[in-house]
């Protein structure tokens, strides 16, 4: 059936009461688009809409059977409240809270007045010395009585005063702009002469779903179990019941225009130099836990998954998710292959870390950006952001192992070579052992920095045993392979040679 979509360019503020039963809903990571439907009675020549307060007018589309029947000829928004109902008890509520406090005030008022009244009790002449002290009796009795009441309906009107903040805050937040509901009014070019579906869709905010994962390195099997799941939320005031869900992995794109050329101009650079400045790079940390002991996991069949060019899509079928609750489902789950190795920078920390290298040409599964919780033979070594975009040369990284234990011997000695070349001599030497008390042979790789002279006069002399580096680049790498309960050393070092009167920044 052909559709006549409408898509509404412009509004004005409106209100509603009643909500359609929404029947289905593609979340994004933050929004979503919910559909419903209507039904326009025999003869009607005008239908109203209720959207609630989270819907972005301006998104709105409407489907009308193409027929000879009526077109769409006008569209009314108004900005109306929520129903009186859903905050007349606040009001009523208000109401009696200030009558009370008005009540209290004037308990304390009489307490004050007659606490005014013992006092200019005391300046009145007495004849006898027994008269004073049973006045006085009388004055400490009547005050102590006086400021204890008073003190006690201070306390009243302390606590209706905090009840009344909080619901008069309530109110306004119920009844505040960004809490007014959207009524649409809908005008026909002629009134249907049966009764017409008409379906309709629109965007919300306040709603969205995330990402998590859990990958557990198996470095024995070399293999990595895997599981991607989706936290949903929604927090629209409406329960979405028996609706057909379906999540994205990406925001859609509204533009309605397209984006202006802008003037190309060739011209001279102007080039200011900084000094001394340094670039850093922030890490991103995790701001949530992977999983919230208030939600449920869902144990549905997982989703079936529906590829796109901008993004993928998985439907979840028909469920349920009350306003203000979260729900979890398993999206997907699997494992891995991969190339395991061990890389260690014994002169820069004594930790190793284990690594993982994928290729996915055959497995590979788009992953959207999310937290994972890191663990290495079922054990949690942390957490993570974690993404998967592309399908070659995946590397991630699982942590330190204290698995494999390293030492570093240091020798270093400052010397001359010779009275006559007058020249100074400083030697590195490095005896780095490496064990592994795993029950398995792993692939360990070693890494050190290269050194550079930076004069001809700087000589430069190696001072390596097997087993010998690979030079790549800036760095030598020792590529090794440890069996089980094994130790293996590694022994270099360098001699630099320079003038004597040459002053040398040695590096390290």
């Amino acid at each position: 059936m052909k559709y006549l979509f409408l898509t509404l360019l412009s509004f004005s503020l409106l209100q509603s009461s009643v909500f359609a039963k929404p029947t289905a809903v593609v979340l994004y990571p933050t929004g979503a688009t919910v559909s419903e439907q209507t039904i326009i009675a025999q003869g009607s020549r005008t239908a109203t809409l209720q959207l609630p307060h989270v819907a972005i007018p301006e998104s709105l589309q409407l489907a009308l059977p193409q027929t000879t029947g009526p077109r769409i000829t006008g569209i009314e928004f108004t900005s109306i409240l929520p129903d009186a109902s859903d905050f007349k008890e606040l009001e009523t509520l208000i109401s009696r809270l200030e009558g009370e406090i008005a009540n209290l005030d004037d308990q304390i008022q009489s307490r004050t007045l007659a606490l005014d009244y013992w006092k200019n009790q005391q300046e009145l002449p007495l004849k006898t010395l027994a008269d004073t002290r049973e006045m006085g009796k009388i004055i400490r009795a009547e005050s102590l009585t006086l400021l204890q009441e008073a003190s006690k309906f201070r306390q009243q009107k302390s606590e209706r005063q905090a009840q009344l903040d909080e619901a008069r805050k309530q109110l306004q937040q119920k009844t505040g702009d960004n809490q007014r509901n959207w009524q649409v009014q809908i005008s026909f070019s002629q009134p249907p002469t049966t009764d017409l579906g008409l379906s309709y869709s629109y965007r919300i905010r306040r709603a969205g779903w995330q990402s998590s994962y859990s990958l557990n390195a198996l470095p024995e099997q070399k293999k990595i179990q895997w599981v991607w799941t989706a936290t949903i939320s929604q927090q629209t005031g409406i329960d979405w019941t028996d609706v057909k869900l379906t999540i994205a992995t990406a925001e859609p794109v509204f533009t309605l225009t397209p984006p202006g050329n802008a003037p190309w101009n060739i011209r001279e650079q102007q080039i200011v130099r900084a000094r001394n400045s340094m670039k850093t790079m922030a890490m991103a940390v995790p701001q949530e836990a992977l999983m919230d002991a208030g939600t449920e996991m869902e144990t549905q069949p997982l989703p079936e998954r529906v590829t796109g060019q901008l993004f993928d899509s998985y439907d979840l079928g028909q469920i349920n998710i009350a306003s203000g609750q979260e729900s979890r489902m398993q999206i997907r789950e699997g494992i891995w292959n991969a190339a395991f190795t061990y890389l260690a920078r014994p002169l820069l920390s004594e930790q190793v870390f284990l690594q993982a290298n994928l290729g996915l040409n055959e497995d590979f599964l788009p992953l959207p950006t999310g937290v994972a919780s890191i663990q290495v033979d079922g054990v949690h070594i942390g957490q993570r952001n974690f993404s998967l975009y592309e399908k070659n040369n995946v590397n991630i990284s699982f942590g330190s192992d204290p698995g494999i234990a390293v030492d570093v011997q240091t020798n270093h000695v400052a010397g001359e070579k010779g009275l006559l070349a007058r020249k100074n001599t400083y030697n590195w030497n490095w005896n780095i052992s490496l064990t592994n008390h795993k029950n398995f042979t792993i692939d360990l790789r070693v890494e050190d920095s290269y050194p550079h002279s930076g004069h001809e006069k700087i000589e430069l002399q190696e001072l390596f045993s097997p087993p010998l580096p690979l030079r790549e680049e800036d760095q030598l790498v020792w590529n090794l392979s440890i069996p089980p309960q094994q130790e293996q050393q590694i022994n270099y070092g360098y001699q630099v040679t320079y003038p004597e009167d040459m002053p040398v920044s040695l590096g390290r």
